[in-house]
Order: C-alpha cells, then structure tokens, then sequence
C-alpha cells in the first residue's frame, strides 16, 4: 500500500511539472488532542488518560486535473486516535483513498476509492464521516455511461474499506436514472438500483459456527449472496414534489433483537411530500423499515462494514441541549413519522415548527419530538432565535441500556446577536433542560465574540443544575473555552474541552462517545 502511495505522489508532481496546462490542488485537516485525567466527570480509566495523554488525526488529499484525466489520493495518519473507537488508541497511517478518473465521450471510468449514492442511499451508499471515525470508501471499478440528456446508468463492483486494509466480501451495483418532462409545470425523475453482495469463506464459516450452537428448531441454511433493489422517483408539480422510494432485501443471515442469527427478507418503504411558496414551505415524511441490516457481513457490528443509509426521520438540532436526545435510524425495524412547517408571515418573522415520531413495529414508543422555534431578524444589528423542545426517548433502546426509564425533556432556549459594526459581533446562547430521568437537568450558557473574517473565541458552560442520583457525577461544571483563527485559506483552532458524554449525531449517523476533558487543536487548509 504505501509503494502505491509513493508511486502515485510521484506521478501527481511529475505529471504536474510537464503538463503545464493541469491543475494541482489539495487540503489538509489534522487534529490533536490532549487528555487531562478527571475523575470527576469519568474522564479516566483507559489507555489515553491514563498512559499515552495524547494522539493525533491527520488528512492531506493531493488533487490532480489535466483535461478530461483526474486523479485523487489522501494520505491518512491515526497516532493513538480514539476517533475509531472513543475509549481505544488506534495507530495507523498510509493511503487511506486513491482514485484515478477517466472521461472518455460519454463514458466516465473510475478506478480505486470512490464515494457512491443510489437514491437516497437505502440501497448503496458509500461516504466518509471522519468527525465520527467513518469512512465508507468503495475501492473497485465504476462506470458512469450518459445515455441521453435525460438517462444516465451507472454499474460498480469492489469492497468496502476498513482503514488501511478491505472487507473481504465483494459488492456489485448498478442504477438507472432519468428525466422525464410531461410539461413546463410537470416532471418525473424515476431511478432504479441494484446491489448484490457475496460472502467470502471466512465470513460464512462465521455464520455456520454460530448457527451449529443452536437448536435444530432455529436452524436454516445461510446463503452466501444477499440481493437488494429499490425503485425511486421524484415527482414536481407546480409547487409540490412527491419523492417515494420502495426497496427490498433478499432473506440472509441477520442477527435480530435478541442477538440470534435469523434468516429474514427486509424492506423499506419511504416517502416524502414538500410544498413550498412564498412564506411557507411544509415537508411531511414516513419511512417504514422492516429487518434492513445491511452490510458487509453479519459479523460487523455498530458502525463497522455497513453498506446503505437509512434516512433518519428526527430533527437534526444544532443547538446543544436540544440535541442531546437525537435518534438513528433502526435498521431492524421502526415505523418513522415527520412534518417540518416553514412560516414566514412577516418581513424579519420566521417561525418553525417540527413534529417527529418513532415507534417499533410492534407499535412501542420510541422517540417522539416537538420543537418551535421562531427566528426574528427584522432589525439591521440585532438576530433573536427564541425556540422549544418537548422530547421523549427511550433509553432502553437508543443507549442499550436494560430497564432505564425513558427520557421526558422540557427544553427552551433562546439565541442573541448583536453586531457591533460589520465585521464584529457578539452572540449569546440560553438553554435549559428539564428532565428527571438520564443525568437530570441542564443549564447551557456560552458567549461569542466574531471579528471577520479572522477571528473568533467563545466561552461555553454545560451545568448539571439538578443532577439525577442514580446516573449523574454530581453537579459538575463542563467548561469550553474556543479560540479560532482564519488567515487566507487556513483556519486554526484551539479548544479547552470538558464534555459530558452522551450521543453524538451528524447526518442521522450517531455513535456514544465518553466523556472527554483536555485540549483539542486543529489545522484545516486548502490550495
């Protein structure tokens, strides 16, 4: 791998200097983290705060252009990075995505590491998350073929990676996409995908091993191919669009609820209605998803080897106590309600408002979510975000956490800027949360100053104002103090961070991390 490497880097540079004509480009983003032991909040009793106190991530992507010719390679660095696993040290560096493209008339060919969606992702999705230690890279062969204006198709085949190394299975795609106009208000964009993953010896032995410790009465017969299709369309008219999205999986070995391999089909049915004018715009959604575990081998677990994304049907917040019950999407079975309503009555007056709700196929109440927030901008120095939060989740479920009681929170918040002059201002975050159960209830307070372009600090304070006995620390503070500094295309941080630990979701993909206390500094750049 790191001959490949090198070889490739020597490519990019000597085909750079003799092409004049090319272009060569690329980013870094590296992290570093510092852990500071403190008992207190349970910051303590593993590798990293106790014996290595640091580690380091690293990413530098080298781009090269020249006509219709694109090649792409990252180079990828973990020093004790517990970015994989929050309470492991994982080492490990050399090429973590290489990629060379080819157009040729209509034809696109792409050869390596490739990122890949088929409709919205529940039949193939292959995406890199790496604030969430995720990188979903196929590395194989892809074709993109321009059939008309209006149709394009597109067939792969490869594995999935695992770091610095692949999953032995193999997994073959293809879709089928176009456009059609009925008229200047009307069109449909109908799509269609397939996916076909095989197993390797090694992971059917795995399968085989587990099935012989069970009765004669749960036994089957494990396959080694698993098949997945779906349908998909996008309807516009006027001021609607209609998306629905039907898939299916062929039956495979899946372990259920209680940790026991079964031999099940799954399917997914999800759908979409947005309407939207001037000053308003309403989206209600429904998904529901029946045994649709899908990934390289039922030997993965949590994170590791999954080959689609399953839309979440919950509110992504961005407020920090308002999202600190957020749910993931259920592969094994959830039927998933959501309305977002958009109102803009007055000039500087927009109010939002979102209702979401969970439940198993058996009809228990998972999750269920009211926000309403209301966003005032009407005055040229002055933008008030005032908001609440009614939250149900059950903890049973989302934390893997037998016999805790469900989470009733009550959260109102409010968000104030005021600009000073054009380029510096100073916003300011209330939030507090009210909930008996978990680790009690919060306070959130922070304040930011912003001189832009160049710099920013910001002062933030989680406090557990009453903290629940049975789970909490104690009433600790979690103080944050940010400092950021952009100069060209370079943007430095350097944070004091004392974290709770609790679930952390970006794009509807959520993983549990501990809690963190120590120094946090970045460098991102680009040329």
């Amino acid at each position: 791998m790191n001959r490949i490497f090198c070889l490739l880097i020597i490519v990019l540079i000597t085909t750079s200097a003799i092409a004049q004509t090319g272009q060569l480009s690329g980013d870094l983003m590296l992290n570093a983290n510092f852990f500071q032991r403190d008992t207190a909040i349970n910051a303590a009793n593993t590798p990293l705060y106790d014996n290595f106190l640091s580690s380091a991530e690293g990413w530098l992507t080298l781009g090269y252009t020249y006509n219709d010719f694109n090649a792409l390679i990252r180079f990828d660095l973990f020093n004790n990075s517990n970015l994989i696993n929050p309470q492991k040290a994982f080492t490990g560096q050399g090429l973590g995505f290489w990629q060379l493209r080819k157009n040729i008339k209509e034809l696109t060919i792409t050869a390596g590491s490739f990122y890949e969606q088929f409709g919205s992702g529940i039949v193939y999705r292959s995406y890199e998350d790496r604030f969430l230690g995720i990188d979903y890279a196929t590395v194989g062969i892809k074709l993109d073929y321009k059939i008309s204006d209006k149709w394009k198709a597109t067939a792969f085949t490869g594995r999935q990676k695992i770091w610095f190394d692949f999953y032995k299975p193999i997994i073959k795609g293809a879709r089928l996409e176009g456009s059609v106009t009925i008229n200047d208000d009307f069109n449909i964009n109908p799509g269609f995908a397939a996916l076909n993953r095989t197993l390797d010896a090694s992971s059917m032995n795995f399968i085989v091993s587990n099935l012989n410790t069970y009765p004669d009465s749960l036994k089957f017969c494990p396959k080694y191919n698993v098949y997945v299709g779906s349908f998909y369309n996008t309807t516009n008219y006027k001021n609607l669009s209609w998306y629905i999205e039907a898939a299916y999986k062929s039956s495979e070995a899946t372990f259920n609820e209680e940790n026991k391999l079964v031999n099940k089909p799954g399917s997914v049915l999800y759908s979409s209605l947005t309407y939207s004018r001037t000053g308003i715009g309403l989206t209600v959604q429904a998904k529901r998803t029946e045994s649709f575990d899908l990934r390289t081998s039922p030997n993965e677990r949590l994170l590791q080897g999954v080959l689609n994304y399953l839309p979440p049907l919950t509110r992504q917040n961005s407020f920090r106590l308002p999202a600190r019950y957020n749910a993931a999407a259920l592969a094994l079975g959830e039927m998933a309600y959501q309305a977002d309503l958009f109102i803009t009555p007055y000039d500087g007056f927009t109010l939002t408002l979102n209702y979401s709700n969970v439940h198993d196929l058996n009809k228990r109440r998972l999750y269920e979510e009211y926000y309403s927030e209301l966003e005032i901008n009407k005055w040229k120095k002055m933008n008030i975000v005032v908001g609440y939060q009614l939250v149900y989740y059950n903890m049973e479920v989302y934390r893997v956490k037998p016999n805790e009681p469900s989470v009733i929170a009550h959260t109102p918040f409010i968000e104030y800027t005021y600009k000073i002059t054009r380029k510096k201002s100073i916003r300011t975050e209330l939030q507090y949360q009210n909930t008996k159960q978990d680790f009690g209830s919060w306070v959130w307070a922070l304040v930011e100053y912003n001189l832009a372009p160049r710099f920013s600090v910001a002062v933030s304070d989680m406090y557990n104002i009453a903290p629940n006995a049975k789970n909490s620390p104690g009433e600790n503070h979690y103080y944050n103090i940010f400092f950021a500094y952009n100069r060209n295309a370079n943007r430095f941080t350097l944070a004091y961070v004392r974290q709770v630990e609790g679930v952390n979701c970006m794009g509807g993909v959520c993983r549990f991390e501990p809690a963190f206390s120590g120094v946090r500094f970045t460098v991102a750049t680009s040329f």
